[in-house]
């Protein structure tokens, strides 16, 4: 055997002494890891970002595996519990899946729309919109002088709220002030969901109106325009919003 193959040699066994090494090394570190966490269980990773009110995918997640005693009540385990959820929020690649962040996708009849809006935290909701609940939308529109007076419309009448969203900061287009606000969803015929849309692009301001328990009643009003003016029933509304 000439030096060269002896120092081959050489190398080969000191390689497989180091890969012995690095066995043991990891099978100590794994051996006092379980001793320090105990056991480990598997729970479902986010692979993806997903923005809110997406429909969600068990190939969008991994199963990976952590400390048992991390793991909660609320976690989600099995893959297939996310079939037919959307994401309650916005929701971050990395994150565990939990059971607060999906809802059920909601059922729609034959002609309806599911629309989401952006509705100011203080002025909009106060924390006593949920899910089911039954809501009035109102939307303010600012006038141009004597031509046009500023007014307060309904509208629409009683609809039924389909999810709340996490807030989130949002700038306003007009003053460029930061605020929070946070997306609704309801559950709308196609016509509304065109006088929604249109109110949220062209009126100063849009907010809810809770509905009692006890039921809608009888609203009186459709508008609402300026101190000098009796309210009026007109299915016109001078800042372009309508009735339902």
């Amino acid at each position: 055997m000439n030096p060269r193959q002896r120092r081959g040699v050489l190398l080969m066994i000191i390689a497989g002494i180091i890969a012995i090494a690095v066995f043991f090394t990891t099978l100590s570190y794994i051996n006092s890891a379980r001793a320090q966490w105990g056991e480990t269980g598997t729970v479902l990773q986010l692979t993806t970002d997903v923005p809110a009110n997406q429909r969600l995918d068990p190939s969008q997640v991994v199963e990976v595996s952590v400390p048992q005693q991390f793991i909660e009540e609320s976690f989600i385990l099995n893959p297939e519990d996310l079939s037919g959820m959307i994401a309650a929020g916005d929701l971050t690649a990395g994150s565990y899946m939990q059971r607060g962040m999906v809802i059920p996708q909601p059922d729609l009849d034959r002609g309806e729309r599911e629309i989401a809006i952006m509705i100011d935290v203080e002025t909009g909701v106060a924390g006593q919109v949920v899910p089911r609940s039954r809501v009035d939308i109102y939307a303010t529109y600012a006038g141009d002088g004597d031509q046009r007076p500023s007014c307060a419309t309904r509208v629409l009448t009683d609809v039924e709220v389909l999810q709340v969203g996490v807030s989130r900061e949002e700038v306003d287009g007009q003053t460029g002030e930061v605020g929070e606000a946070l997306p609704v969803t309801f559950r709308l015929s196609q016509a509304d969901t065109l006088r929604l849309i249109y109110a949220e692009a062209f009126a100063q301001n849009t907010r809810l109106g809770l509905i009692s328990a006890a039921g809608a009643g009888e609203p009186s009003n459709v508008q609402y325009c300026g101190e000098d003016n009796e309210d009026s029933e007109s299915t016109e509304p001078q800042g372009g919003g309508a009735q339902q």
